[in-house]
């Protein structure tokens, strides 16, 4: 019906429709010009050459005029069919122009929104939040804290493929409380620990997901630990005290026929009661054989407060011995314990945990389960036990051990203290007293 009354208006002023022929047989002057189809559609034939199509129209009594592509691009007949659409916009009283540019606007706030809700994804939110504070912790803790999500939490609001990843996930603003409470009371009935400690992830998270304007307000903050989860008690790793116990542990170790690199270690550790991270990712640069001493820095230990020194701690002559021994197999590369498999890397720590239980210290109940981590606990509780022999006060104990002060007041009074010197003679005082239970 619009393209007939076209035709008419044509007819009726006298002019003649266009034809793919009259188009093509037009050529460029110098100067533009119009060609006239009817019903406001014009071809504008271009001083340059090119053919645009163009719509003249009055709108409250303005006259305006749009273009919309050229030709050959744009057929007659798509552009016939354009007109007529935008005269029965004109008919409604609606600009086509600025019609369009309202849709344009409207596209893109579509598009907006589309990219703030897909950013608003939990798993987005929760991993760009893990990569955040990566570098406070030891790489260990962190990779526990990723799993724990992947485990435990998102789960509960993603979509997976067949390769287990994530394809999309709910937005973390759209998430309720009873939703994220019914996830971590999911965990709690396998691991009580472990829900308090997402428990306290999950509000970090949100408080992140707040600063990103991705969700409004928290929804931890109406959930109570106290209230809402079973209280837990904190274990301790299980560690070997029974000084008869030791004593063949200490054999054992020294005896073992497994890779030489890995005893290497267990026997270091032993001296040297180090983190079982920073034991494993020991470097040979933080090895000062001259000066007897361990510097590691800060950023590699548990505790990274850019206040505190490096972290320093005595080698006895022992573990001077086992350094030396160790330097002819690795000396050549970057880590003390390499890798078994890949000497790029530092040895893993199950590669130890694997080795301890090979030799038989797995049975918690009798007192003689050890982990690479529970020598620290052994060091700890015998030193402890025979303080009125060594006589080292229990400051120098805890820095044996990089252990600080957790209420602020004292610590700054205390994070520049130097116990250096007073390990020393601790030190060597453990490292005789392991000689004699091996003896």
């Amino acid at each position: 019906m619009a393209m007939e009354t076209a035709n008419k208006r044509a007819k009726a002023s006298g002019k003649d429709l266009l034809t793919d022929t009259t188009i093509k047989s037009a050529k460029p002057k110098d100067k533009d010009y119009l060609i006239a189809d009817g019903g406001g559609l014009y071809l504008n034939i271009k001083a340059i050459g090119s053919k645009v199509w163009t719509i003249r129209y009055t709108i409250n009594g303005k006259a305006k005029k749009t273009t919309f592509g050229n030709y050959p691009t744009v057929s007659l007949a798509l552009a016939r069919s354009k007109r007529n659409e935008l005269m029965e916009l004109i008919s409604q009283s609606i600009d086509p122009v600025e019609n369009k540019k309202v849709q344009k606007e409207a596209a893109k706030v579509q598009e907006e929104n589309k990219k703030v809700q897909t950013a608003g994804q939990i798993h987005l939110v929760a991993y760009r939040w893990l990569e955040t504070i990566k570098g406070r912790y030891d790489e260990s803790t962190h990779k526990k804290r990723v799993r724990a999500f992947e485990r435990d939490i998102l789960p509960h609001f993603s979509e997976y493929d067949e390769n287990r990843n994530i394809v999309r996930s709910k937005h973390i603003g759209e998430i309720t409380h009873a939703e994220l409470l019914e996830a971590i009371r999911k965990k709690e009935q396998t691991a009580v620990e472990t829900a308090h400690r997402l428990l306290t992830d999950c509000n970090r998270l949100w408080l992140f997901a707040i600063s990103e304007n991705h969700a409004d307000f928290n929804i931890i903050s109406n959930i109570s630990k106290k209230d809402s989860l079973q209280q837990h008690t904190k274990q301790h790793y299980p560690k070997i005290t029974d000084e008869k116990i030791l004593s063949e542990l200490l054999k054992a170790i020294d005896n073992y026929h497994g890779q030489v690199i890995t005893r290497q270690a267990l026997r270091l550790i032993c001296y040297l009661p180090l983190r079982a991270e920073n034991l494993c990712a020991l470097k040979w640069e933080y090895v000062d054989f001259e000066n007897a001493i361990i510097k590691i820095p800060r950023s590699e230990m548990k505790t990274k407060n850019k206040n505190f020194a490096d972290f320093r701690l005595p080698i006895p002559p022992q573990a001077i011995e086992i350094l030396k021994e160790t330097q002819k197999l690795t000396g050549w590369g970057v880590w003390v314990f390499h890798g078994i498999k890949d000497f790029k890397k530092h040895l893993g720590l199950e590669t130890l945990n694997k080795a301890l239980r090979s030799m038989g210290f797995t049975d918690e109940a009798a007192g003689r389960k050890q982990t690479t981590h529970s020598f620290r606990g052994t060091f700890r509780s015998l030193t402890d036990t025979k303080a009125h022999l060594h006589k080292a006060p229990f400051e120098v104990r805890e820095a044996v051990l990089d252990h600080h002060e957790s209420k602020g007041q004292v610590r700054a009074y205390t994070h520049k203290a130097d116990y250096t010197e007073q390990m020393k003679p601790l030190l060597e005082w453990w490292a005789d007293y392991l000689e004699e239970l091996k003896k």
